[in-house]
């Protein structure tokens, strides 16, 4: 018999796959506005409590990450939205004022105020000691002078998390700002469908002046490098289930095409070449689960310290879906490219989650430095395998 909490769990998912399939089912072309209904009405499921109130169940993690798993093989397009919009709401929740959360918190929960995170500028790539967008203190406030650029969603954000330097001292330098999308001086440019895959809109934005309360302040002055950490380290969980979502889908497809395609007198699933590639393609799919799941288990216990685990999950996880999606075109040959299958498309889709939130390099470089290699970093709040754009 299942118990309260299994009831739960049972109950979220049906309303999650439910709003998905609402979403995917649906005659109209996808946009960002139907996208980001569909955002906030999975938000509004239950999925924001496991990631702001995480101590009110079991597992809230794994939980989260099993339900963007859900949407993914549905539409991995909403499932990154999601997770990026989930995630952005934790990190204010955990670095913001009593004060400045309840202000905003209710409209952030709810994804009536999208956020967009904003790390990447002109001349700082993967080093976020060089960014140079600054922050100089004004009073009660600071003034923001500079660029970003690659911001994911700012064309519909409400409010922008901002990275800046506060003083000269490299990565302890930074500081993050929670900065309304609509501030005078703020100039954001119309979206660029740039991420063609997933349908990303990215922007640049520049900040001309712009006055910033003190306490719009994320964590500790200075510190921001902190709230990067944990805000990269989480969304590498989110994109490791969506890349094993995108490849059970076309596992899916590629086994049900093996199933009743018949060549020498018999489904191909019978021939060993074929057979063989999706043992491996289901092998992989449930390798990267369970990796997953213990990455999900280390950061409920302890996030400063699953920078390891969900580096691994998040390099397993997007490199095995990049296998199963090609594998799948190969064992559909040429029907994979015919205009109404997506499995090519998917395949496309698993390539670009190899590059989000830190391509699978910046993975290694990050597994290498937390197990004693040369790339290790020599002070606490140093982190140079941070990405600052959606490339590195």
């Amino acid at each position: 018999m299942l118990d309260a909490a299994q009831h739960a769990a049972r109950s979220l998912a049906g309303q999650v796959r439910a709003t998905t399939l609402r979403y995917t089912g649906s005659d109209a072309e996808p946009d960002a506005h139907r996208r980001h209904r569909a955002v906030s009405e999975l938000l509004g499921t239950g999925l924001i409590d496991l990631v702001i109130e995480p101590s009110a169940v079991d597992d809230p993690t794994r939980l989260f990450c099993t339900a963007l798993e859900t949407i993914a093989l549905h539409s991995v397009e909403l499932a990154e939205a999601v997770q990026v919009q989930a995630f952005s709401v934790r990190t204010i929740r955990r670095h913001a004022t009593a004060a400045l959360w309840a202000e905003l918190g209710e409209g952030l929960r709810s994804g009536a105020v999208p956020i967009a995170n904003c790390l990447s500028e002109p001349a700082a790539g993967s080093d976020l000691s060089a960014i140079e967008l600054a922050a100089t203190r004004d009073g009660p406030c600071f003034r923001l002078s500079g660029y970003k650029d690659w911001a994911a969603y700012a064309s519909q954000a409400g409010e922008l998390i901002v990275y800046a330097r506060t003083s000269a001292a490299g990565l302890g330098g930074i500081t993050a700002f929670l900065v309304p999308a609509d501030s005078p001086g703020v100039t954001i440019s119309p979206a660029a469908e740039q991420l063609r895959g997933l349908s990303i809109p990215v922007s640049d934005i520049a900040f001309d002046d712009v006055l910033v309360p003190a306490h719009r302040v994320l964590g500790r002055p200075n510190r921001g490098v902190r709230v990067a950490t944990i805000l990269l380290t989480q969304g590498r969980l989110g994109l490791a289930a969506c890349a094993l979502g995108l490849g059970n889908a076309a596992f899916e497809r590629a086994l049900e095409f093996a199933r009743t395609r018949v060549r020498f007198g018999r489904p191909i699933i019978e021939h060993q070449g074929i057979g063989f590639a999706l043992a491996d393609m289901a092998t992989g799919l449930q390798a990267g689960r369970q990796l997953l799941r213990h990455a999900c288990e280390v950061f409920d216990h302890d996030p400063d310290g699953a920078v390891l685990a969900c580096a691994q999950a998040k390099l397993f996880a997007t490199d095995t879906a990049q296998r199963v999606t090609a594998d799948a075109v190969q064992i559909l040959g040429a029907s994979a490219y015919l205009p109404d299958e997506p499995v090519e498309t998917w395949m496309r889709q698993a390539s670009l989650l190899q590059i989000l939130q830190g391509t699978n390099q910046i993975q290694r470089r990050t597994i290498v430095a937390r197990l004693g290699g040369s790339a290790r970093p020599t002070r606490s709040d140093a982190a140079p395998d941070l990405p600052t754009t959606p490339f590195e």
